[in-house]
C-alpha cells in the first residue's frame, strides 16, 4: 500500500502516519496540523482532505517551509504574505527561490517531486505589460525547471485562484521506483503551447504515474485540467459544457466510475457560483460519495470556468 489519499468530516484518529490534513474555507492559515488551502468549499459544510501513509511522520522546518516526512514520501509546503508593495520581479524571484527549496528537500532524501499545487490571490491581475500573477508563477518555475530539467518530465501542478493576501504552495515527493510523466491525447502538452495562448510556458505534465519504492500500488496524480481540446478552450460561457469536457479530459487518465481510490477536487469560478447546485448535483451522479469536493477558485484562462484535478490507483482506461 503506497499513500492514501481520501475525505472525511472528521479529523484522523491516527495521527502517527498522517503526512497532511487539509481543509477549505476560503482562507490560507496552518494551525493545530490542519492546512487551510484558500478555495471556499461549495458543496459540503466541512471536510477534511487526509493524507495517509503507512510509515511515522516527522515534522521539520526548511528554511520557512514546513515539511512532515515519512521513510518514502514528503508533504511541504509555503505561505507567502504579498501586498501592493511587492513588485512582479520581487514575488517571482521569492517563488524560485522556493521551488529550489522543494528540490532540495527532496533531493536530501533521494525522492522524486510528483506534484506542486500553487493558490495565488488575484491569478489574472493585469499587469501593464499583459502579463498575470500566472505569468509570473510560470516564469519563476521555468527559471528553476530549466536548472533542474533536460526532459519534459515535470511534475504534475494545479494553479487555482484565491482571495486574500496570501499565495500558498505545497508539494508532494516520494522515494520512486517508478516514475513516469503521463500527456492527455486530447490536449497538447503545457509546455508546447503556442505563444498566443500564454506569452510564458506553463511547465508541468498532464500526470505523474509513480510506484513508491517498497510499494506494489502505482498512483497517480492529475494535473488541474479544464475544458481545453488541444490547445484551444471549448464552450465558451457554458459551464456544464465545460465541466463535461473537463471529465472527458480527467477520464483518459483514469476511470471514475466504481473507482473509489479516485479522489477529485474540482473548482468552479466565482461568476459560476450561482450554479454550483446543479453542478454538485451533475458531480453526485458521477462520484461514490465523499469521492470529490466542490470548490470556488478561477483558472488561469478568462474564458475557463471549471477545472478538475485529483489523485487515485491507477487503474488503466
Amino acid at each position: 500500500m503506497s499513500i492514501k489519499v481520501f475525505l472525511s468530516e472528521n479529523l484522523p484518529e491516527k495521527k502517527d502516519n498522517t503526512l497532511s490534513v487539509i481543509s477549505f474555507n476560503g482562507e490560507v492559515n496552518y494551525k493545530e496540523n490542519v492546512l487551510t488551502s484558500g478555495p471556499k468549499i461549495l458543496n459540503q459544510q466541512n471536510i477534511y482532505e487526509i493524507w495517509e501513509v503507512q510509515d511515522t511522520v516527522s515534522q521539520k522546518k526548511y528554511n520557512d517551509i514546513n515539511v512532515s516526512i515519512s521513510k518514502n514520501y514528503i508533504f511541504g509546503f509555503v505561505i507567502i504574505d504579498v501586498d501592493s508593495s511587492n513588485s512582479y520581479e520581487e514575488i517571482k524571484n521569492t517563488i524560485s527561490k522556493k521551488y529550489r527549496d522543494f528540490f532540495s528537500i527532496a533531493n536530501q532524501s533521494s525522492m522524486n517531486l510528483i506534484k506542486i499545487w500553487h493558490y495565488l490571490p488575484q491569478l489574472l491581475k493585469p499587469y501593464s505589460d499583459k502579463k498575470t500573477n500566472y505569468s509570473l508563477l510560470c516564469e519563476a518555475r521555468e527559471i528553476v525547471y530549466k536548472e533542474k530539467y533536460k526532459d519534459s518530465c515535470f511534475p504534475a501542478a494545479t494553479v487555482i485562484g484565491i482571495e486574500g493576501n496570501k499565495i500558498l504552495i505545497y508539494f508532494l515527493a516520494a522515494a520512486c521506483k517508478e516514475y513516469n510523466a503521463v500527456e492527455n491525447k486530447r490536449q497538447v502538452s503545457s509546455y508546447d503551447y503556442p505563444q498566443n495562448i500564454f506569452l510564458e510556458k506553463p511547465m508541468f505534465s498532464r500526470a505523474i504515474s509513480f510506484t513508491d519504492i517498497e510499494g506494489v500500488d502505482k498512483k497517480i496524480m492529475i494535473s488541474g485540467t479544464a475544458s481545453i481540446r488541444g490547445y484551444a478552450s471549448m464552450h465558451t460561457m457554458d459551464v456544464l459544457k465545460q465541466l463535461a469536457e473537463a471529465l472527458e479530459n480527467y477520464q483518459t487518465f483514469v476511470t471514475i466510475k466504481g473507482n473509489k481510490s479516485n479522489i477529485c477536487r474540482i473548482y468552479l469560478t466565482k461568476s459560476q457560483k450561482k450554479y454550483s447546485k446543479e453542478i454538485a448535483k451533475e458531480l453526485d451522479d458521477i462520484f461514490e460519495h465523499n469521492n470529490y469536493i466542490l470548490l470556488e477558485g478561477e483558472i488561469c484562462r478568462n474564458n475557463l470556468l471549471v477545472e478538475i484535478e485529483g489523485t487515485s490507483e491507477y487503474i488503466y482506461v
